[in-house]
């Protein structure tokens, strides 16, 4: 059985003991009614639509309490679980969606490192990561950060977060593999060719 919070409104303000949120209760995807907590600490109620949302509900209640032992406590209270998990999953993920977001802002003109997922420190330039990739002296720049400032600092549980340097450069500044994050497939090559063009630049001059 497929149950679902859609439509979800949380309020962070409001939420004190629990979280503040309303919701549209799905159940096989068909709108079967709706979920609430005022965020004061008390239960998540949910209630139907109307009378076919009531015989969804219903099955979905046995359904869940069937994943439940006969001896665990507060078994008629399965759903409501069933809906603060989703509702914890879906801040979950709108959290790391922001969190992903300003990593990406931060790598695009700088060295993040730090836990996945969890929390990072970093190092920013006065020009963009693309720009210092494309000469020689702005990788050089990179390679010694890294070798000379993040690695020290990188412990057991720290990699480095870019996706937007090559993995050549980040090993031949001293990084051993499950200390980067995987690089994005194009970026080798990229910077190769701007290499390329900057060593024909120098030729000429």
């Amino acid at each position: 059985m497929n149950i679902e919070l859609k439509n979800i409104k949380h309020f962070p303000s409001l939420s004190q003991e629990t979280e503040a949120f309303t919701a549209s209760l799905y159940i096989n995807g068909k709108h079967a009614g709706y979920a609430e907590n005022t965020g004061h600490g008390g239960e998540t109620n949910y209630y139907d639509k109307d009378a076919k949302g009531k015989e969804l509900i219903k099955h979905a209640e046995e359904y869940v309490k069937s994943f439940k032992k006969p001896d665990e406590r507060f078994i008629n209270m399965a759903l409501e679980e069933k809906i603060n998990d989703l509702l914890y999953d879906h801040l979950q993920k709108k959290d790391l969606e922001k969190f992903n977001k300003k990593l990406a802002k931060i790598t695009d003109n700088g060295i993040a490192y730090g836990i996945p997922n969890d929390s990072y420190s970093y190092f920013t330039f006065n020009h963009s990561m693309e720009k210092f990739l494309s000469n020689i002296k702005g990788i050089e720049h990179i390679r010694n950060l890294i070798r000379d400032k993040i690695i020290p600092k990188l412990g057991t549980d720290k990699i480095i977060l870019n996706t937007n340097i090559p993995e050549k450069l980040l090993m031949e500044s001293g990084l051993k593999k499950g200390q980067y994050a995987l690089p994005q497939k194009n970026i080798t090559a990229q910077v190769n060719l701007d290499l390329n063009n900057e060593q024909i630049k120098r030729g000429r001059s």
